[in-house]
């Protein structure tokens, strides 16, 4: 083979190399491009191919395309794949996972208390969200502290999280006999929470304790009546006989014109 040859078949190689990476990459940023716009049939096609091609990123948005559509194990895969290989949103979905599982090993439990934090501590309102649930809840063994909690959501309120002002109004109305308590910052938050949401009856109800809290319970009534109207509809999802019946526990208190109480430690 002459050198002109040989220039040209290295040359011929680039180009079908270049193609190919060009080719990954286009699918790869279209699959990212039409998940983000909610353009799912499109991305669809797209992230299954870069799948294929090996992208780590495309891995976690098919692997939440499949759990959208009932493909739970097929999408926890795919996104635990993604995690695997260091796409960070992956890592993130994956460790709220481990967060809301049962019977984590204490060394699992840490690790993953530790990853959020280090989410929450960059400035990310989600994660602080999750840190607040941690210790509002109690997650993976993690005993409660409503300061803790205050804590983290207070951070993402001033992002403008819903979830933690929620969750925060949540605590100002219930921790009673602690300097947590703050039954007018609970209807403050509450109220901005609703106006954006108004139709959620978990929202509703939190709007609903902060009245009582603040001993307003004509307003606590007729908003946890709306609230019990919208966990009784046909439309609710998630909504079972064990919410319905904690939702008519919380009415059945206001009508005798006590506000709610709850071990905020348990």
């Amino acid at each position: 083979m002459t050198s002109a040859s040989k220039v040209a078949v290295a040359g011929l190689f680039c180009l079908l190399l270049l193609a190919s990476c060009g080719g990954s990459e286009k699918h790869a940023n279209l699959c990212e491009k039409h998940f983000n716009t909610q353009s799912y049939k499109i991305a669809l096609k797209h992230c299954q191919q870069a799948v294929e091609e090996g992208d780590s990123a495309s891995q976690y948005f098919l692997g939440k395309m499949y759990l959208e559509s009932g493909k739970q194990q097929e999408g926890r895969e795919l996104i635990k794949q993604s995690a695997e290989s260091g796409f960070k949103k992956a890592i993130f979905h994956s460790t709220v996972w481990t967060l809301l599982s049962k019977d984590v090993e204490s060394a699992t439990a840490k690790k993953a208390i530790q990853q959020m934090q280090q989410f929450a501590e960059s400035g990310d309102d989600v994660a602080q969200f999750w840190m607040g649930n941690v210790f509002l809840f109690g997650y993976v063994g993690q005993k409660p502290s409503p300061n803790e909690a205050t804590y983290w959501y207070q951070l993402s309120v001033e992002q403008g999280n819903v979830r933690s002002m929620n969750n925060l109004a949540w605590i100002k109305a219930l921790a009673r006999d602690s300097e947590l308590f703050d039954p007018e910052g609970a209807i403050e938050l509450s109220k901005k929470v609703v106006a954006k949401h108004p139709n959620s009856h978990g929202y509703l109800d939190t709007l609903a304790a902060a009245y009582a809290a603040n001993n307003d319970f004509q307003a606590a009534i007729e908003t946890q009546e709306r609230v019990l109207s919208l966990a009784q509809s046909m439309d609710c999802q998630h909504c079972s006989e064990h919410l319905v019946e904690y939702y008519q526990g919380h009415l059945e208190r206001y009508h005798l014109k006590k506000p709610l109480e709850e071990d905020l430690l348990k």
